[in-house]
């Protein structure tokens, strides 16, 4: 097996929502191969995804050139669509890799609320500057 070219970046993201999230590997190829994988077809997936059918196609063709590897069955027109071989082990890695990570993922998750707590248990504080209130303008601060 030779190794990839690419150059992977992985960050962390966090968020704020009034709704629970999905805590795993996020990325728009895994997106789109387990939407096309689970629905059958790319007009399908696109429609779950709320993305045109030519937006989708563009993506995976991206892919496709961007990782030199099939991931489609091409070519079946009116049969749907079938990911290849490559494509679902790539989703099976992905998936075990999701199973690795959940223990990281929920003690960083855990970290973050306990610095969250620390900024929702301190006391507000006016900034003040030699005994008088300080606000600092950022649109004035940024120009400057």
């Amino acid at each position: 097996m030779t190794r990839s070219s690419l150059t992977f970046h992985l960050s962390i993201a966090y968020k704020f929502p009034n709704e629970p999230t999905l805590n795993r590997l996020g990325h728009p190829l895994i997106e789109v191969l387990e939407s096309v994988h689970s629905a059958g077809s790319i007009a399908k997936a696109a429609k779950h995804l709320g993305r045109s059918y030519r937006h989708i196609w563009g993506e995976l063709k991206h892919w496709e050139s961007e990782l030199k590897a099939n991931l489609i069955v091409w070519g079946r027109t009116g049969k749907g669509s079938e990911l290849t071989p490559q494509a679902i082990e790539f989703l099976m890695a992905v998936a075990k890799t999701q199973v690795d990570l959940e223990p990281q993922v929920a003690h960083i998750k855990d970290r973050l609320e306990q610095c969250v707590t620390v900024l929702k248990n301190f006391p507000a504080q006016p900034h003040t500057q030699d005994g008088e209130l300080f606000v600092v303008n950022f649109k004035q601060a940024e120009a400057a």
